[in-house]
């Protein structure tokens, strides 16, 4: 014996389910607000690098101060990166530091402004001020320090 179905109930539900989940979906997008992927996926970044810095120990009697005159070089291509190693094809340096207070990184374009990889360039900067002052750690040694 077959169930008695009413078809008009049935295909009203379903216009029903894809009409909720339409609106859903609308508002959870509106309030999410205007904020672009990339500047969600920084602050994102931004906060898990926070969150490992705040485990390391803290001393409020620090204080340094270390004078920097810095270049920084912004390129679209890493064949114009002056250290060879990094301006190699299929390379992984994304950036780096010499000793002459150079930083070297890419940048691209958004608005017509150039933007520049901020984890890249404090990284790099960490660099100027380790080749300046050792007790700055140098950021490519952390693990070795155990942090």
């Amino acid at each position: 014996m077959k169930p008695n179905v009413n078809k008009m109930v049935l295909n009203n539900s379903r216009l029903f389910t894809v009409v909720f989940g339409f609106l859903v979906a609308l508002v959870l997008i509106l309030l999410s607000g205007c904020q672009s992927i990339q500047t969600a996926q920084r602050e994102d970044g931004f906060r898990q690098l926070q969150r490992s810095f705040a485990a390391f120990d803290l001393k409020p009697e620090l204080y340094e101060k270390i004078a920097l005159e810095i270049t920084v070089y912004i390129v679209g291509d890493r064949s114009k990166f002056k250290w060879d190693k990094a301006a190699a094809f299929g390379s992984p340096v994304k950036g780096y530091a010499t000793k002459k207070n150079e930083i070297c990184v890419f940048g691209r374009y958004a608005g017509g402004k150039i933007v520049l990889n901020q984890a890249i360039l404090g990284h790099e900067l960490n660099h100027l001020l380790n080749f300046k002052n050792p007790a700055i750690a140098d950021p490519d040694k952390l693990d070795d320090l155990g942090a």
